[in-house]
């Protein structure tokens, strides 16, 4: 292959770049930082029921544990969003041209084939997957899907409907 032909390949899209030490700080601190919230929240309840310590430490993990999972999701996520899919160097928050390579980090750009092999993030007109197709621009990601919100309007609805039922057991035990 001529260096010209190999200047013609389109640039892969990058995967994320690990975590450095000072981010999986961070991530390990979201984490860990709802258990601990859940545990202090909690105690006044034990100290004024007769819920033992050993109940309130098991919910703290329970459900701190459950929301920590989430929220150290979330911070690795925001994480590798900061990184240049051209040159995965991280960049500074609300950059909106990679400080390294130029790349339009608000547009995001991407291209590939209509069999979809593999994204690339720039195309110079002729560009060509590797199955030898040529590249077209892929639709800009628009957020939440509309799956993902029909599925938490459901979530809502169960926990809606199950706090009532749990309100209206109390009450008819009350009368019975």
């Amino acid at each position: 292959m001529s260096g010209a032909a190999a200047e013609d390949v389109p640039t892969r899209a990058r995967r994320a770049a690990p975590l450095t030490r000072r981010e999986k700080s961070w991530v390990v601190a979201a984490g860990a930082g709802p258990i601990l919230l859940a545990a202090v929240v909690l105690l006044p309840v034990a100290l004024l029921t007769s819920i033992t310590i050993g109940d309130v430490l098991s919910a703290a993990f329970v459900y701190g544990g459950l929301l920590g999972l989430a929220a150290a999701f979330v911070a690795t996520d925001r994480l590798q969003a900061r990184q240049c899919p051209r040159c995965a160097e991280r960049q500074p928050r609300a950059g909106e041209v990679c400080t390294t390579c130029g790349y339009d980090l608000l547009a995001r750009p991407r291209y590939a084939c209509d069999e979809r092999h593999v994204a690339y993030v720039d195309d110079d007109g002729d560009g060509r997957c590797e199955c030898g197709r040529h590249l077209q621009r892929l639709p800009s990601p628009r957020g939440v899907g509309p799956q993902v919100v029909a599925t938490l309007k459901v979530g809502a609805f169960l926990l809606a409907f199950l706090l009532a039922i749990g309100v209206i057991l109390n009450v008819m035990e009350g009368r019975l």
